[in-house]
């Protein structure tokens, strides 16, 4: 059993929007933080809410009660987005029925103005240089607003350092483009999941955007993922092409942007911007006290590497505490292996970037990640190469020793000559050998 009602609440100049949730067994309130001057943007629908909590629902199952209006196009939607979790988690995500007091299915003209999610990375910072200077083909909004959503599952607490550090890099920016950003909080933290927040941060964003979906009639979320299949990955990523597109309604239309190119091109992109590059908050951990990424967390690890790739001349130095991208130091990656898978395709079809070495060592990487018995078997054939040119060697001083022997010259060099065009065979189909069972791995 599931329960949604929403109630509003004024205070030392914030508007709360309060979820109420009847989960059966228990209760649960999360609020919505805005300021007060937001209040005349906001919808009155509940399709904010259902949105938001989505996988809620879906960890009760059965039927979930909206105490207010939902527009049928999006329940529509969500239906086929909940049968997609189901097949990918049927672990965690139950089959739901969403049932509300009214259903509304009115045509709405859509205009192109355009909200959007803005944390300072990579894909969020590149999607905002798009649109603004008309870079997104048919796709291009006016971009109007910017939320920075704080926190996510964590409070908001343990990372206000870190925010506050963080924020004037996102207000230098934002301001420079010229777009209103408005900060967003919530206490999501407080209440309990089965999820990662891998899995449900996307429905949680788009929750918040769909709050002014009957004044901007776009809503943006910048990509993290290069939709090559080597580079997708869906199981555990709530931001994803398949179900992206079943969390819209015809009051909005919501544009995944940045999923037709690479990190290496999202920088060549924003090459000419340098307050953008110079502010870009592409790092897991607490800027330094010199005020630079830390270049050792996975996030700066890639990114470095595309910054190495792109066209763009910046001295990794001013950017990062340990600029390093010497790749022997790249050990565990992880799931980050499709960020590399990036940079591989990038070299292969769209301008060649790496050195045949270089590209080894990055398929290399990617495999010892990717695949848990590779390491193993790769250790295994250094082993059984270093074996056989053990034997060799030792039967090359064996046969100098047999050639001492030897009393006539003659006799002496044609068996030194023949015994060497045999080991050099030997040494040749080791190779050979070893190139096979190389590629066969890999």
């Amino acid at each position: 059993m599931f329960e949604l009602k929403v109630r509003e609440e004024e205070k030392d100049g914030f508007i709360y929007k309060i979820m109420q949730m009847d989960l059966g067994d228990k209760k649960e309130e999360i609020y919505i933080k805005l300021p007060i001057s937001e209040k005349e943007y906001l919808t009155d629908m509940y399709d904010p809410y259902v949105v938001f909590n989505i996988f809620k629902m879906m960890s009760i199952g059965g039927d979930c009660y909206i105490r207010g209006k939902v527009s049928k196009s999006l329940l529509d939607n969500l239906e086929m987005f909940v049968n997609c979790w189901k097949i990918w988690l049927p672990n965690k995500c139950k089959d739901i029925r969403i049932i509300a007091d009214e259903e509304i299915d009115e045509p709405v003209k859509l205009n192109n103005d355009a909200i959007m999610c803005f944390s300072g990375g990579l894909d969020s910072v590149t999607t905002l240089y798009r649109h603004y200077k008309g870079l997104a083909g048919r796709n291009n909004r006016n971009i109007k607003k910017a939320l920075v959503v704080s926190g996510g599952r964590e409070p908001i607490s343990t990372i206000k350092e870190m925010q506050e550090i963080r924020s004037k890099r996102i207000e230098t920016m934002i301001n420079d483009i010229g777009v209103d950003l408005i900060y967003v909080d919530h206490n999501l933290y407080e209440t309990e999941t089965i999820f990662w927040n891998l899995e449900t941060f996307l429905p949680t964003y788009i929750g918040l955007m769909m709050l002014y979906q009957d004044v901007y009639n776009n809503l943006i979320i910048a990509s993290d993922q290069f939709i090559n299949y080597k580079s997708m990955s869906f199981k555990h990523r709530g931001s994803n092409p398949v179900t992206n597109k079943l969390l819209q309604s015809n009051r909005f239309r919501l544009i995944t942007d940045g999923e037709f190119i690479t990190r290496v091109d999202k920088i060549n992109t924003i090459k000419k911007w340098n307050i953008g590059l110079y502010n870009l908050l592409a790092c897991d951990a607490p800027l330094m006290d010199n005020n630079k990424s830390c270049g050792v967390c996975h996030k700066c690890l890639f990114t470095k590497l595309d910054f190495k790739f792109s066209d763009v001349d910046v001295d990794l130095n001013l950017l990062y505490d340990n600029p390093s991208t010497n790749l022997d130091e790249y050990e565990i990656i992880g799931d980050n292996h499709i960020f590399y898978e990036e940079i591989l395709y990038y070299d292969k079809y769209n301008k060649k970037i790496l050195d045949e070495e270089t590209r080894l060592k990055i398929k290399d990487l990617i495999e010892e990640n990717r695949n848990p018995r590779y390491r193993a078997k790769i250790s295994e054939l250094e082993n059984a190469n270093k074996e056989l040119s053990k034997r060799i060697n030792e039967l090359e001083e064996s046969a100098k020793d047999i050639a001492k022997k030897i009393p006539i010259k003659k006799w002496r060099e044609s068996f030194k000559a023949k015994f060497k065009v045999r080991s050099d065979q030997i040494r040749s189909d080791q190779i050979r050998s070893d190139q096979i069972r190389s590629d066969q791995i890999r």
